[in-house]
């Protein structure tokens, strides 16, 4: 399947992603509780310095909001993890697999694991948990099996539902969008379409994307665009962005 220039820097950013998250564990990017700062990638700073990557963090996810307003869930495509969870485990070789149960629940314990050493690593490294737990701290067994239970509950049982119905940012994104914000359209005026299917196999929100693409459900990952090009040839896709004009430019 040929990959254009959008997906290949989709892919770029969620490599980026998860080197930031495993950056956490490795106490790269982390806030240090003996130390009292907040280290970010060999710089410390101290109660009175820490403004300024706490601002940083708050411009950075006030930049991600403001860019889905007018791009659409450019987060959940680009960034999240339960997408990149949802895309593998939704891919039409493993929808199909006899183990397909088996590989969701090995898929869910990496991703599970994962977010919840980087959450714990953020305030204690690796090692001091350790030894937490071996004591029999109460505050950090019971912080990490309840953060370990909740990302399996989702990973297992709940996957595309929460991104459709319990995301905070999925809700944030259906109140700012509007008449103005990218979405996916299908467009078969020659009916050329052959009905595979396979835009509806690829999509790792299981939508009906030829009918739902244009919704908020859909985080513009490209994938069915893919799917049909492969179906139909190189450049011959039926799905494509659009990206509406301001009324005031139209009128002009």
């Amino acid at each position: 399947m040929s990959r254009d220039t959008y997906t290949k820097r989709r892919r770029f950013i969620q490599i980026l992603s998860v080197l930031v998250l495993l950056s956490i564990p490795l106490r790269f990017f982390c806030f240090d509780l003996e130390n009292e700062c907040m280290r970010v990638f060999g710089r410390d700073f101290g109660l009175a310095t820490m403004f300024y990557p706490l601002f940083g963090i708050v411009v950075l996810l006030l930049a991600v909001v403001g860019a889905g307003m007018k791009k659409g869930r450019l987060f959940c495509s680009h960034l999240c993890p339960m997408h990149m969870f949802l895309e593998k485990v939704n891919h039409p070789q493993n929808k199909s697999a006899g183990n397909r149960k088996l590989k969701v629940v090995l898929w869910s314990l990496l991703f599970s694991v994962l977010l919840t050493e980087v959450i714990l690593s953020f305030f204690q490294p690796l090692e001091n948990q350790i030894k937490l737990a071996a004591s029999g701290n109460l505050p950090v067994i019971g912080t990490a099996v309840a953060l370990f239970g909740g990302f399996m509950f989702l990973f297992v049982d709940y996957q595309e539902r929460f991104c459709k119905k319990g995301c905070p940012y999925a809700l944030i994104q259906m109140l700012l969008q509007s008449d103005q914000t990218r979405t996916m359209q299908f467009a078969n005026p020659e009916r050329t379409c052959t009905n595979c299917r396979k835009c509806e196999d690829i999509c790792p929100m299981n939508l009906r994307a030829r009918f739902e693409s244009k919704g908020p459900d859909c985080t513009n990952c490209n994938l069915c665009a893919e799917a049909c090009t492969e179906e139909l040839g190189t450049g011959n896709t039926l799905f494509h962005f659009l990206d509406p004009e301001p009324v005031a430019d139209q009128n002009a």
